[in-house]
């Protein structure tokens, strides 16, 4: 056997990176595949094969061709992609070594700004040859459904790319179930050339194909055939491996379970099971037959069909969605009940379909649920430095999710500060530094128009959005944390004071911001900063305390503003008002939707016994019959008037 370039142990993490020292050398574990064609892309693993530094690959011994020697030494520069490089065999790199046997020794060179360093060498071979010969040692057969990998084990697959693809070709007959009799005279003879997958991008042992409609169509049959691996080199070179025989057993597509049990609008339901088709020549349609039952209520009959994206012969996505599918018949934006019954794919390819297996399962509805993404974008973490709170991000983090979490409490609105996999209809909230639109503003909703009842669930609230352009309003929306300084009365340059600018403002922040003469939080200072249950006591003296009141304060400010611009997505302040109307008429206290210039530092701070701001009464209740949440009460108790 071929020895790979391999040390044994198992993986381990980079070492940490020390600024103004060279990198930390590479521990190289494996470089491979073992066989190496023109064109092909070599991996090269290991610890400490970070991007901060320049990587080359150098590899020394004898190369043996026809049974002479000759000593060789080569360089390949490294591509770095999460945390493993990668080289290419090109031009005269392979031309050295062509159709040759390399043994000797592998090291990698890593260099910076501040010097190079090289690891320690790593015994071990390579054969370098045009062209490769497939085999197969074994293929698992048996019992299959509908695309499930086949899994391959035998030498020679090639890995894509300038290599060329490696395949099956499989041939033999086809007996339906239930027929009897010689395959060759009831039964219906295949032949299909299927592509294999490798493995491990390293190891040309492992692969599979698809066991795809094309070798055996839709229906359940017994396949026995012979099945032939295929090298279909870059340049059109083709080799044959030697043929296996193979048994197949297909079976009758199923739906087997939901990876939810309970679903609302814009959410993915995972359908499980097995045989499932896609692609640009099918697809898999799910009927359903039974009953809803509305909570509280009597069921009453139902009947659809979902169309799901087909991710995988095991595995379907599909989307609920307002009057199709699960909202065929049922309000989906505000019933809660469960639906019950028979639920059957079918599959279909080519012009042909077959029904496959029926399932009994309960799926419940829940009324619709915002789920909203705070995404910190770009320019957020040094905006903080202007605070001189950029070592605090963490817990000013935290403080905008509880405050935003507070304003929307009794409501069905989920805040995540990771993007979300499991909704595809998901608002977003980006959080930044500076204002693009130039005009200080705080925060921006750029969404287009007022959305009535939150139609949309899908809402930018950031980025630039050409329809709002056009409408005239500043394009560029988000929440803009370096506009906070305007509420200082000695801004940094470049910022204006705002009319409603407080020296306040300055006590609780002077001492941090580098601009005024202030010291910046540290790290280790963040670590022993309390946190706070109210801003009460604030501006306070003695710098853990000033710290937490910084933050604290901060996070009001963000979240709060946020909150505020999240509203206007709903469609307040006055959804059933004039299309122009977006903030509370007057100037009350305590009013979350009240304008800007209505809205004065001490309230937005929460200091001296000021705000929270919140949802009026009314504003509360529109967005409770949107957004309703079982069994929530109102966590504010009273809410005083909107007028």
């Amino acid at each position: 056997m071929l020895l790979v370039l391999l040390i044994p142990g198992g993986c381990a993490g980079d070492s940490p990176i020390d600024p103004g020292q060279p990198p930390p050398p590479v521990t190289l574990k494996q470089v491979g595949p073992a066989e190496l064609l023109p064109h092909s892309t070599a991996l090269v693993l290991g610890v400490n094969l970070g991007a901060t530094a320049r990587h080359v690959l150098r590899l020394r011994g004898v190369v043996t061709r026809g049974g002479v020697e000759a000593p060789s030494d080569l360089s390949f520069p490294l591509r770095v992609k999460e945390q493993h490089g990668e080289f290419s065999v090109e031009g005269d790199a392979f031309a050295t070594l062509e159709e040759g046997q390399f043994a000797g020794s592998a090291e990698v060179t890593s260099t910076n700004a501040w010097g190079s360093v090289t690891s320690a060498p790593l015994p071990g071979a390579l054969r370098f040859l045009r062209y490769l010969a497939p085999a197969l040692d074994a293929v698992a057969g048996g019992m299959i459904f509908l695309n499930a990998p086949v899994n391959t084990v035998g030498a020679g697959i090639l890995m894509g790319g300038g290599e060329g693809r490696t395949f099956v070709e499989l041939k033999g007959c086809f007996l339906s179930e239930g027929v009897q009799g010689d395959c060759a005279t009831v039964g219906r003879s295949t032949e299909a050339k299927v592509l294999v997958e490798p493995e491990r991008a390293i190891d040309r042992r492992q692969g599979s194909f698809l066991f795809g409609p094309e070798i055996a169509g839709l229906r359940p049959a017994h396949f026995e055939g012979t099945v032939v691996p295929v090298n279909v080199h870059a340049d059109g070179k083709v080799l044959k491996g030697p043929a296996r025989t193979v048994q197949f057993d297909l079976q009758r597509s199923k739906l087997g379970r939901f990876d939810q049990s309970v679903v609302s609008l814009g959410q993915y339901l995972d359908l499980r099971g097995a045989g499932f088709v896609g692609g640009p020549n099918g697809g898999t349609a799910v009927q359903f037959r039974g009953t809803f039952t509305p909570e509280g209520q009597a069921p009453r009959p139902v009947t659809f069909s979902l169309v799901p994206e087909v991710r995988s012969g095991a595995w379907m996505r599909y989307v609920v969605e307002e009057k199709e599918g699960l909202g065929e018949g049922v309000a989906v934006r505000l019933e809660r009940g469960l639906y019950q019954g028979r639920w059957t794919p079918t599959v279909y390819h080519g012009g042909d379909s077959y029904v496959g297996a029926e399932a009994q399962l309960a799926l419940r509805l829940d009324p619709v649920k915002q789920v909203c993404w705070v995404r910190f974008a770009d320019g957020w973490v040094e905006s903080l430095r202007l605070f001189g709170l950029q070592a605090a991000d963490a817990r000013l983090r935290e403080r905008v999710f509880e405050v935003m979490r507070r304003d929307y409490g009794g409501l069905n609105v989920e805040f995540r500060d990771q993007e979300p996999t499991d909704f595809r209809l998901y608002a977003r909230v980006d959080i930044t530094g500076k204002d693009p639109n130039a005009l200080g503003l705080l925060g921006y909703d750029n969404t287009p128009g007022k959305d009535v009842e939150n139609r949309r669930l899908e809402d930018r609230i950031g980025g630039v959005n050409a329809q709002t352009q056009q409408d005239g309003f500043p394009g560029y929306g988000g929440i803009f944390a370096e506009s906070m300084l305007g509420f200082s009365t000695h801004p940094p340059p470049g910022l204006t004071a705002s009319p409603l600018a407080s020296p306040v403002f300055d006590r609780l922040f002077d001492v941090f911001r580098p601009d005024v003469g202030g010291s910046e939080l540290t790290s280790g200072e963040t670590l022993g900063t309390p946190r706070l249950p109210d801003a009460r006591g604030c501006p306070a003296q003695g710098r853990p305390l000033q710290a937490a009141c910084a933050i604290h304060v901060l996070g009001n400010l963000i979240g709060s503003t946020a909150s505020h611009e999240l509203g206007h997505s709903f469609g307040l302040a006055d959804p059933y008002g004039a299309s122009d109307t977006f903030h509370n008429p007057g100037d009350l206290p305590n009013r979350l939707m009240d304008a800007g210039g209505a809205r004065p530092f001490d309230e937005r701070a929460e200091l001296d016994g000021k705000g929270p701001a919140m949802f009026c009464a009314d504003e509360f209740q529109y967005l409770r019959k949107l957004l309703p949440l079982a069994g929530a009460k109102d966590p504010a108790g009273a809410r005083p008037s909107c007028n």
